[in-house]
């Protein structure tokens, strides 16, 4: 019984939520670091110049968000949205690339590369990691983009960020944008299994933890724009985590574990495990002396 108490509280705070939308402004958790810091990136990092491929954030209006829950217009699956800031609102649109390498192991190296396009149409591919560590922008490569999914209203959206919370985050002097798509949870498990290298029984649910790094790219296939998490560095051979590039081990709905948190409820359990020897400690003794008692009057 204690056991299935703490198995419901650890899988409590991870449920995803029931109604989400990718036009939503309330529910988003922020990115955090490894270290529960919040991710940050400044404005005019951006290596080639244009500011709607320019991730910002700061301490006030977060970068990078994430939240998990079934759609509004999709009641039967379970979705994880994704939304970054960029430095600048574009009439036309996002109409880049933005790519999300996806540690999914804990060990550091990215496992498989996800990527949004916003040209011509909204998509998201995926594609398979190099030979090299895929532990630094200098070590990390990855192949052609295969598994085309096709976004619309319902999975992506484009907006004026700063008209809606006035921000400017990380002195951007231009208005910002959020830049938001979704993936149901069964299609980038699929992508997962069918794609990262050595992961064909990865399961994605509410539990699953996969640490990130997020970049935008001129023609997808290299991270030469913004790395958010840090200035520059697009040819670093310091690892992402090191850089501040990296993302903790986030949840679908954003949520980093807390070691505290884990500790406690893992006291909470022995704790209950000893309560319950004891009773059946104290139990089964008892028993013996009524089972005596009884023996001796016989015998008498």
């Amino acid at each position: 019984m204690v056991i299935s108490i703490v198995g419901c509280l650890l899988a409590w705070p991870l449920k995803a939520q029931t109604t989400i939308s990718v036009t939503d402004m309330t529910g988003w958790t922020p990115w955090m670091t490894a270290g529960n810091a919040v991710m940050v990136d400044p404005a005019a990092d951006q290596q080639t110049g244009q500011g709607q491929d320019d991730f910002v954030g700061d301490l006030t209006y977060y970068g990078f968000q994430q939240k998990a829950g079934k759609l509004v217009s999709d009641p039967t699956n379970d979705y994880i949205l994704y939304r970054a800031r960029m430095a600048k609102h574009d009439s036309k649109g996002f109409g880049g690339n933005w790519e999300l390498g996806m540690d999914l192991d804990g060990n550091g190296s990215v496992d498989l590369v996800m990527k949004m396009t916003d040209k011509k149409g909204q998509t998201i591919t995926f594609a398979s990691p190099g030979t090299g560590a895929n532990t630094s922008p200098s070590t990390t490569s990855w192949g052609s983009f295969v598994g085309s999914i096709t976004l619309n209203t319902n999975t992506y959206n484009y907006q004026n960020a700063t008209a809606v919370d006035g921000g400017y985050a990380s002195t951007s002097s231009t208005a910002n944008a959020w830049v938001t798509f979704g993936i149901s949870f069964n299609n980038l498990q699929t992508a997962i299994q069918n794609y990262a290298t050595g992961f064909s029984n990865y399961v994605v649910n509410d539990q699953t933890r996969i640490s990130y790094i997020s970049f935008t790219s001129t023609q997808g296939n290299a991270i030469n724009q913004d790395l958010y998490g840090t200035t520059g560095n697009l040819s670093s051979t310091v690892t992402f985590a090191d850089l501040g590039a990296g993302s903790g081990p986030l949840s679908p709905s954003g949520v980093v574990p807390e070691p505290a948190t884990y500790m406690q409820l893992g006291v909470l359990m022995l704790s209950g495990l000893g309560v319950m020897w004891w009773r059946r400690r104290g139990a089964k003794g008892q028993t013996t002396a009524v089972d005596i008692g009884p023996a001796n009057k016989h015998l008498v």
